[in-house]
């Protein structure tokens, strides 16, 4: 199976807001990334093999409904991490010992009360534990920076309390085979289809 782990494209939101699983629309100009990516990936999910799953959040679901001719399946455990107190905010408003705490265990910590690092990746996982046997040739999910993250961590065995070292953009394509145990990692973050 090939899984593609696909972000959202650019909210409209100001510059350093933090927005975890708040609903932020999308910023104008999107369908043109969204138009792109479509026609590079080439899946028809007319198929049976061929499956889309979107968080539940508008700037990731708009997109999955765009590239999967709205036949993607909404998954709660695919939103993003709730930041708690801190949604809404700038991410300089926020004090910085909090964010210290926070940084000390990326992973268990989360003093803004909402959920660690820990709680996404147990939802994420045991989502995708329930569909990585299904008859897929291809799997795409649209999510959120910290969902691939978390995602990339598992599949790749690295430490998840140094995940927030990948970088993956927005409308950004990361690419895996997946044959049972065996996990081949092909793109992490890749934007090249744009301009391909």
């Amino acid at each position: 199976m090939k899984l593609y782990l696909i972000r959202h494209p650019r909210p409209d939101v100001k510059q350093g807001l933090c927005y975890g699983d708040m609903d932020v629309p999308l910023a104008d100009g999107w369908e043109a990334g969204a138009a792109a990516l479509k026609a590079r990936l080439g899946i028809n999910f007319d198929n049976a093999s061929n499956a889309c799953f979107h968080s539940p959040l508008i700037r990731a679901a708009r997109l999955a409904e765009y590239i999967s001719d709205a036949r993607s399946h909404s998954v709660d455990a695919l939103k993003e991490l709730d930041f708690g107190q801190w949604e809404g905010l700038c991410w300089q408003d926020i004090p910085k010992a909090e964010i210290d705490s926070w940084a000390s265990d990326i992973v268990h910590s989360a003093p803004y009360h909402g959920e660690s690092l820990q709680v996404v990746t147990n939802r994420v996982w045991t989502w995708w534990l329930s569909v990585r046997d299904l008859p897929m040739d291809n799997c795409v999910v649209v999510a959120h920076s910290g969902v691939i993250k978390v995602f990339v961590s598992l599949l790749c065995q690295w430490p998840l309390e140094q995940c927030h070292r990948i970088d993956v953009g927005f409308t950004s394509v990361t690419e895996f085979v997946v044959l049972d145990d065996f996990v081949v990692l092909k793109r992490l973050g890749a934007g090249d289809w744009v301009s391909a």
